[in-house]
C-alpha cells in the first residue's frame, strides 16, 4: 500500500470502531527518540523519516506535527501523501491536542495506543479534549491489522561493559537507586527508558540502529533488581554476571504478570514523563504510585573520571579518522566527483578501522550545497547529490566506541566560495568559539548561556531554529538529557562532568547550510568572592578550515583560540597519520 491507500484503510477501521481521530505517536513503549523497527509506525503511515513528530488522522484530514529541524524535510517527504505539515516551536503554533479540540465534534472518541504514549502526553491530550466531552479509547493498535509485514522484536545478544570502561559496577549503580528509593520512602521504582536501563545494569545491545540499547524494562526494589527482556538475548555467561550483581531475569512480556504477583502494599515510583500510559495504568490499579523524576538521567549525565577519559580517547580516534577522510576527499575530488553516500560510507570505513569501534552513533548527514540547508538531511541512493570541488560541504557524524560516543559537525570549503558563504561560515564559527571560551557562574542553565553562541548571528540579523547543545551518552544514545543549551528553559543547571555538544548553525534554503560542532565538557574554573565559576573543555579534535574565514569578523581572542585549537589538533592527531597526511594536516592547521 502507498500512503494514501494506508490512510483509506485506516479510516475504514476507524469508522468500524467509531473513532473520530487516531493518533500515531512518534515513539515506542520506552519513549525512545530513535525507534526499533517494530515501532516505526509514524514512518510507516506517513513516509516521514525524521526523529520527532506525531501523526493524527481524522475522517477528513491527516496531519504531521514536527519542529523546526524538520520543516524542509517534512515538506518534501509528505508530497502526495495527503498529510499536511503542522509546524511546532514557531509563533502561533497549535499542537495536535488543541487542534483536535477545535476540529472534532463534542462527544466523539479519539483512539491511541497507550503503550506508545507517555503518561504526561495522554494527560495533556485529556486536558485539551475533556471540555468538549471528547473521550480517549486507550490501548488500541489500529495499525496492527494493517501492517502485515511488521518486523518482530530484535534478538541481538546483549553485552556487558567491564568497570575498566564505565568506572562503576552495576551493583554500585543499583545501590544509588536504592538509596534514592529509601530517601523518598518508597519500595520500588520502575524504569522503561532504554538508555537508563543500559546505564544502570552496564548492558549494551544493538536493538536500535546507532543506539546500543536493549528493549527492556527494569524494576529496582530494596533488596532485589529485575530485568525484563527477551531471554534468548542473554547468554549463560551474561546471566551469571547479572546474577552476581543481584539482577533477576524475566521475559519482556511478563512485566504485568510480575506486577500482579507483588504485594499490593508496595509503593512504586514512576517517572511519568517517560513511562508509557498502559504500564502506568496497570501499576496504578494495584499499587500506590508516586510520580517522581528518575534520578538516572542526571546520574549518567555527570560522567566519572573513567568515562571522561574514554570520551577523550574516542574524540582523538575520531580526529584521526576525520583527518584521513578529509585528506581522501580532497584528493578524490581533484580527480572526479563523489556522491554524498559514497563520502559517508568512506568516513564510516575510516572509523571502523579502530578495534573498539562498534557502529556510527547516528546516520551520517552528508550534505553538499543546498542539501545542507536541511539540518537533518539524509541522502538516499535515489536522492543525493554529487560533491564537486567548489562551495560548502557539511558532514554531521559520530561513532560509538566501547569507551565513548562522538558527535561532530564540520562544514568544509571545497573550492571557490561566495562572500555570503564566507560571512555565514565565519559568524557561525565565531559563535561556537565564543561559547567554547565562556566562563559562567555555578547554577547557570543552558538557556542562560545559549545567547553567547547566537549573538554574532543576532547582531547580523540571523538565527537558527534548533538547539545549540544536547547531552551525549557514554557509549549510549548520542542525544541525552537532562541538560540542554537552547533559548527556552530546560530546568537543569550545567554541572562539572557533563558532556554537551556545541553546535550553532545557519541555513539558507536553496543555497547552503552551515554548522560547526564540537563536544565540550563542563569543568570547574575558579572560586572567589563572587562565587564559583565553570568553564568548558573542548574534547573534539578536528581542524577548522580557515580558508573560508573573513578574518575581519573575528576579534583577537577568537583568532587566538582558533589558532591554539588547530595546533592542538595537529599535535594530538598527527602522530597517528601517514607522512603525506601529516604534511597535509600541518598545512590545514597553520596559524592565521
Amino acid at each position: 500500500m502507498n500512503i494514501p491507500e494506508k490512510l483509506i484503510e485506516l479510516r475504514r477501521i476507524m469508522d468500524r470502531e467509531n473513532i473520530a481521530a487516531y493518533i500515531i505517536s512518534g515513539t515506542d513503549p520506552h519513549n525512545s527518540e530513535y525507534l526499533p523497527a517494530p515501532w516505526q509506525q509514524r514512518k510507516w503511515i506517513s513516509g516521514f523519516t525524521g526523529s520527532y513528530g506525531t501523526v493524527v488522522v481524522t475522517k477528513n484530514e491527516a496531519g504531521l506535527w514536527t519542529d523546526t529541524r524538520y520543516f524542509i524535510q517534512a515538506e518534501k517527504e509528505l508530497v502526495g501523501s495527503g498529510i499536511k505539515l503542522h509546524k511546532l516551536r514557531i509563533p502561533g503554533a497549535v499542537d495536535y491536542p488543541q487542534w483536535l479540540a477545535e476540529v472534532l465534534e463534542s462527544g466523539t472518541k479519539v483512539g491511541i495506543d497507550g503503550f506508545c504514549m507517555s503518561v504526561s502526553d495522554v494527560r495533556n491530550l485529556k486536558n485539551a479534549l475533556s471540555p468538549k466531552n471528547i473521550t480517549i479509547q486507550e490501548q488500541i493498535d489500529l495499525l496492527g491489522e494493517m501492517w502485515f509485514d511488521r518486523p518482530a522484536l530484535p534478538v541481538e545478544k546483549i553485552i556487558r561493559l567491564d568497570t575498566k570502561y564505565v568506572g562503576e559496577s552495576a551493583g554500585e549503580r543499583i545501590g544509588k537507586i536504592r538509596e534514592f528509593i529509601c530517601d523518598n520512602h518508597g519500595d520500588a521504582m520502575l524504569f522503561s527508558c532504554l538508555d537508563e536501563i543500559a546505564w544502570l545494569y552496564n548492558i549494551r545491545c544493538n536493538d536500535i540502529a546507532y543506539n546500543p540499547v536493549a528493549i527492556s524494562y527494569a524494576i529496582v526494589e530494596k533488596d532485589k533488581a529485575h530485568l525484563f527482556i527477551k531471554l534468548d538475548k542473554i547468554s549463560q555467561e551474561i546471566e551469571q554476571q547479572l546474577a552476581e550483581d543481584g539482577i533477576e531475569l524475566h521475559d519482556y512480556h511478563h512485566l504485568f504478570l510480575f506486577l500482579d504477583a507483588q504485594n499490593k502494599e508496595n509503593t512504586y515510583f514512576v517517572d511519568t514523563n517517560t513511562c508509557n500510559y498502559a504500564v502506568f495504568n496497570h501499576l496504578a490499579k494495584k499499587f500506590e504510585v508516586h510520580e517522581i523524576e528518575s534520578p538516572i538521567p542526571l546520574l549518567k549525565a555527570v560522567k566519572n573520571t573513567t568515562e571522561l577519559e574514554g570520551f577523550r580517547l574516542a574524540c582523538r580516534k575520531d580526529g584521526v579518522a576525520l583527518s584521513k577522510f578529509y585528506y581522501w576527499l580532497e584528493n578524490r575530488l581533484s580527480q572526479q566527483p563523489v556522491t554524498e553516500l559514497e563520502a559517508a560510507e568512506q568516513l564510516t570505513w575510516f572509523r571502523s578501522q579502530d578495534k573498539e569501534y562498534v557502529s556510527d552513533s547516528f546516520g551520517c548527514i552528508s550534505a553538499y550545497g543546498p542539501n545542507a540547508a536541511l539540518p537533518h538531511y539524509s541522502a538516499t541512493p535515489e536522492q543525493q547529490s554529487e560533491i564537486h570541488p567548489k562551495g560548502l560541504y557539511l558532514v554531521d557524524s559520530g561513532a560509538q566506541y566501547m569507551h565513548g560516543t562522538t558527535d561532530i559537525t564540520r562544514t568544509m570549503p571545497l573550492g571557490e566560495l561566495t562572500e555570503l558563504e564566507k560571512e555565514d561560515y565565519t559568524l557561525v564559527l565565531k559563535g561556537m568559539i565564543d561559547l567554547s571560551m565562556l566562563y559562567f557562574p555555578k547554577g547557570s542553565k543552558g538557556c542562560n548561556i545559549d545567547i553567547v553562541a547566537r549573538l554574532p548571528l543576532y547582531m547580523n540579523l540571523r538565527n537558527f531554529g534548533h538547539g545549540t547543545g544536547h547531552g551525549v551518552g557514554y557509549f549510549l544514545n548520542v542525544h541525552e538529557g537532562p541538560q540542554s543549551i537552547r533559548p527556552d528553559l530546560k530546568n537543569q543547571e550545567m554541572l562539572p562532568g557533563m558532556v554537551t555538544s556545541n553546535e550553532p548553525g545557519l541555513y539558507r534554503e536553496g543555497l547552503h547550510g552551515i554548522r560547526h560542532e564540537n563536544l565540550i565538557v563542563c569543568q570547574p574554573k575558579a572560586v572567589n568572592e563572587f562565587g564559583e565559576f565553570y568553564q568548558f573543555e573542548t574534547i573534539t579534535l578536528c581542524y577548522f578550515d580557515t580558508s573560508a574565514l573573513l578574518i575581519q569578523l573575528l576579534n583577537q581572542k577568537e583568532i587566538d583560540w582558533l589558532n591554539a585549537y588547530n595546533e592542538r589538533v595537529y599535535q594530538e592527531v598527527s602522530p597517528y597519520l601517514e607522512e603525506r597526511e601529516r604534511i597535509w594536516l600541518r598545512n590545514k592547521t597553520k596559524a592565521i
